[in-house]
């Protein structure tokens, strides 16, 4: 995109807004080349300052393989630098920017309005770069959020795994007959959970799962969510009226195949550490975790557990 395109782009005056200074934070990933990457928007105004980060950086895999591990990570050092700066030298670190990383700059400062710094950060991203997801930013919460509780950060990571959702669609386009065994709010923003209230994806009666995605480009938060999934069932199973029947409580997880081309031999062994530390969890509270490459496998195995339902 040329200077005449960010100029040409434009939003609306808010009657309660917040004016800032912004600007985005460019990446050359190949030396020599003209080849620019929008990795963040910095802004400035009475109230502080923001950098809305891209949050799609794992869509790097398919340009760059191997070497998109070593250009999210010079993202995440420029980018905290970056803040640290801004905390010292403010305006004065968009005008003279000093990178300690070659291939790095900052575009012009501009200004803008909106209702927030972190507004004007999300609009600007999403007109700005391809390795920015709107979507899921929405539902995401700011990792350093005081007033974010553990619940709250739950429902984020949960709104924003599509698992649940696509398992549903495969499940009813087979048997639409079993559409009542899903969790209601599936396809919908979820209420917000009560502390310690259960949450189960799929109860039929022979089955009871929760599914979760282990996402390469966020192994940790992914696993947090698995586990959280996983104390849910057993909460469930623990509930269970009768010791005569009981109906197998299982997560189902997917995970990328070893010979999926977005995936490094080094990103599948971290993908197999964490799956390892999962499977272990799960054995200690005498509950099943499985794992699959798709949706299809998923669905399968729920259509297999109720086919004579």
């Amino acid at each position: 995109m040329t200077s005449q395109d960010l100029d040409g782009l434009t939003f609306p005056t808010f009657t309660s807004s917040v004016r800032a200074r912004w600007a985005p934070i460019f990446l050359s990933p190949i030396r020599g080349s003209e080849e620019r990457l929008v990795i963040g928007v910095a802004l400035l105004g009475n109230e502080g300052f923001h950098i809305e980060a891209a949050n799609a950086l794992s869509r790097l895999q398919c340009l760059y393989g191997a070497q998109s591990d070593i250009i999210i990570q010079v993202a995440g050092v420029v980018l905290d630098e970056l803040k640290h700066d801004l905390v010292s030298r403010s305006l004065q670190a968009l005008l003279d920017f000093r990178p300690s990383i070659t291939g790095v700059s900052i575009g012009q400062v501009r200004e803008a309005e909106g209702t927030s710094l972190q507004a004007i950060g999300q609009a600007w991203m999403s007109a700005l770069s391809s390795l920015y997801d709107a979507d899921a930013q929405a539902v995401a919460l700011e990792a350093d959020d005081p007033e974010a509780t553990y619940e709250d950060r739950f429902e984020a990571l949960a709104s924003g795994d599509r698992l649940p959702v696509l398992v549903l669609d495969y499940v009813l386009e087979n048997r639409a007959g079993l559409a009542g065994f899903f969790r209601s709010d599936l396809g919908r923003r979820p209420r917000r959970r009560r502390s310690h209230e259960v949450s189960i994806d799929f109860t039929g009666s022979k089955l009871v799962a929760n599914f979760g995605t282990l996402q390469v480009g966020q192994i940790t938060r992914s696993v947090d969510l698995i586990k959280r999934r996983l104390w849910d069932l057993k909460v469930d199973r623990d509930a269970e009226a009768t010791n005569i029947f009981r109906r197998s409580h299982e997560m189902l997880v997917q995970v990328p195949a070893a010979n999926d081309p977005q995936v490094t031999d080094r990103q599948y062994e971290n993908l197999q550490i964490a799956l390892q530390a999962l499977e272990e969890q799960a054995d200690q509270e005498e509950l099943r975790l499985a794992a699959f490459n798709s949706v299809a496998a998923i669905g399968e195995r729920l259509l297999a557990f109720e086919q004579a339902a």
